[in-house]
């Protein structure tokens, strides 16, 4: 009685054991086949690749080439996204961060400063915050700049500061529209507003600037990417 008992109960452990593996077999079966066709795709679009930029990949060798590849498809994805956040074009932002860059400014400080001074122009136009005295000392009118793309915005304000003769008055007023960014923008600022024109114009013809809908295929690329990489994390778990 008792070894039946035993039996039957190895029995019950056995089939639920059979079921579960089935199951798993099945679900890691499903994702082989969702693999296999991302996989097909992916060798599709490497081939259109491959033949887009054989003859560079020969002379600069395909590790190295991929690796400037996939830096430039995140810093314009980054720029895109930078853009939209802050309300500007990306040819716009382009040109603001490449100023930037040529006068030893970091494109994330040029990002940070454009985002604090609209915040606190819109501020000045509402007659409270910090800018607002520094404002009315450039002889800038803070309600008609909080109306501006924050690209114009800085072109105004680089124009205004170009004008001002003493050093420590640059930086206080600088701290005063771009908090601690404000400092490591003075060199910029003093470009005026030609000058950030030449760099905009200097940025498009290095093929820095980007329109929106370029970006976005890129940003599109950039989101496939990182969905076939956690298909393949995905994969490896089961």
């Amino acid at each position: 009685m008792a070894k039946r008992k035993a039996l039957t109960e190895l029995h019950v452990a056995l089939t639920a054991s059979t079921q579960r593996f089935k199951s798993s077999m099945k679900s890691a079966s499903n994702s082989m086949h969702g693999f296999n066709s991302a996989a097909k795709r992916t060798s599709g679009a490497m081939a259109g690749l491959k033949r887009a930029i054989g003859p560079l990949a020969a002379a600069a060798g395909v590790g190295g080439l991929t690796i400037a590849f996939g830096k430039a498809m995140k810093s314009i994805d980054g720029l895109a996204k930078t853009a939209d956040k802050l309300g500007v074009t990306t040819e716009a932002l382009a040109g603001l961060q490449h100023a930037a860059n040529q006068t030893g400014v970091s494109t994330e400080t040029m990002n940070m400063a454009l985002q604090r001074m609209t915040r606190r122009v819109a501020e000045a136009a509402m007659g409270t915050g910090e800018a607002k005295g520094a404002l009315a000392e450039l002889g800038l009118d803070a309600e008609r700049l909080n109306k501006m793309s924050p690209d114009q915005t800085f072109r105004e304000v680089a124009e205004a500061m170009r004008q001002v003769q003493n050093p420590a008055d640059r930086v206080r007023l600088a701290m005063k529209l771009f908090d601690s960014e404000g400092v490591a923008l003075v060199n910029t600022l003093r470009l005026g507003s030609a000058g950030i024109d030449e760099m905009a114009a200097e940025a498009d013809r290095l093929g820095l600037s980007m329109s929106r809908v370029d970006a976005a295929q890129v940003e599109a690329a950039n989101d496939a990417i990182d969905e076939m990489r956690k298909a393949f994390v995905g994969v490896f778990q089961r």
